[in-house]
């Protein structure tokens, strides 16, 4: 896959979630509706489901703090490139593409 097409989806990812997530400050809900919105940016996006995901990724976790929910939310669109879109870039660049990206 194209850099720049993994660009655009981080890209697209965190525009979803910085708007929904600054108009009602609720990461979980932020995080469903970006997966929902970005499902048509790829295929294989199609077929997942936003709250397994987060149930999955979240446990054991505290997220009290406005910058460990920023993490999280890194994390989410981290391993949706990594392990469902199927990016090829290192994690560590992903992380790093990412994070400049997400306000909240």
């Amino acid at each position: 896959m194209a850099a720049n097409i993994e660009a655009n989806l981080i890209q697209n990812m965190s525009q979803a979630y910085n708007a929904h997530f600054s108009k009602n400050a609720n990461a979980g809900e932020a995080l469903v509706h970006m997966m929902e919105m970005c499902k048509m940016d790829h295929p294989k996006l199609r077929n997942i489901n936003p709250n397994d995901i987060l149930i999955s990724l979240s446990r054991g976790l505290n997220l009290s703090t406005r910058e460990r929910l920023r993490a999280f939310a890194c994390e989410v669109i981290v391993y949706l490139m990594r392990d469902v879109v199927g990016s090829k870039l290192p994690e560590a660049e992903l992380i790093v593409m990412t994070e400049s990206k997400i306000r909240a």
